[in-house]
């Protein structure tokens, strides 16, 4: 019997066994490619919705923001005794409300996904991911201060309010259909009619710190909104990015 090998036959076979490992792997890195790149959309399509999330968020805030710096001017309209409306229960509204605060949310759902999974490599084109990360970082460098000035506003006007006004009617304020607590209701306290317009005014002038305090807020109002206006713009530029791309099918 001949012991010889045939290097022919061992070598075809070698070559068809390597031949079927690439392919294989070719055929596993495509798939992996296809379920990649669905996946790329799928996070970037999450992260434009995050972003109609924050729009609206800031859309809600600077209504909210318009609304405090209104009360504010009536605040400081009352001191200088001019009411600009007859309706004292609209009057008490502003003086109680002009401190009443809010911060826009941010939606971080799909970067923290992105972030806790390794997944943002997916993304491919660095530049967007630089402008994701650009976006998230313009928000926390304006939204933590935003977060501050609000909380200082809230300490300083809330602390003063009840010295012109008296608990039930503070409490009258929050049961008002635009208020957030309408509908609230107290075993403790009942709300409690608003005072006369000429009654308001001489608590406030008994108490001028709170002038000084709705000035205040009327001016970090402002800065506020100033602010939010670059949120909201940096917002608006990283969705027409993320649109923009997921247009093109790359």
């Amino acid at each position: 019997m001949s012991t010889r090998l045939n290097w022919r036959l061992l070598l075809g076979e070698f070559v068809v066994i390597v031949v079927g490992v690439l392919m294989a792997l070719w055929v596993d890195q495509l798939r992996e490619a296809r379920v990649n790149a669905e996946l790329e959309v799928e996070y970037l399509e999450s992260l434009v919705t995050d972003l109609e999330a924050d729009l609206a968020s800031f859309d809600e805030a600077e209504v909210w923001m318009h609304r405090q710096e209104a009360a504010a001017v009536i605040v400081l309209a009352l001191y200088e005794g001019s009411p600009p409306t007859d309706n004292v229960a609209d009057l008490v509204a502003a003086v109680e409300t002009a401190g009443w605060q809010y911060s826009p949310s941010i939606t971080r759902n799909t970067l923290d996904d992105l972030r806790s999974t390794g997944n943002l490599r997916l993304i491919r084109d660095p530049e967007l991911r630089r402008a994701i990360a650009a976006y998230y970082a313009k928000v926390d460098e304006i939204s933590i201060p935003l977060a501050d000035m609000r909380d200082r506003i809230w300490a300083q006007y809330d602390a003063r309010v009840a010295n012109v006004l008296g608990p039930g009617v503070r409490l009258g304020v929050l049961q008002r259909p635009e208020s957030f607590g309408h509908g609230i209701t107290s075993d403790a306290l009942a709300a409690a009619e608003p005072p006369s317009v000429e009654e308001l005014t001489a608590a406030l002038r008994a108490f001028p710190e709170l002038e000084i305090a709705a000035s205040e807020v009327l001016y970090q109002t402002i800065n506020m909104r100033a602010g939010l206006g670059q949120m909201q713009r940096a917002a608006l530029e990283l969705k027409a990015e993320l649109e923009r791309w997921l247009a093109s099918g790359d």
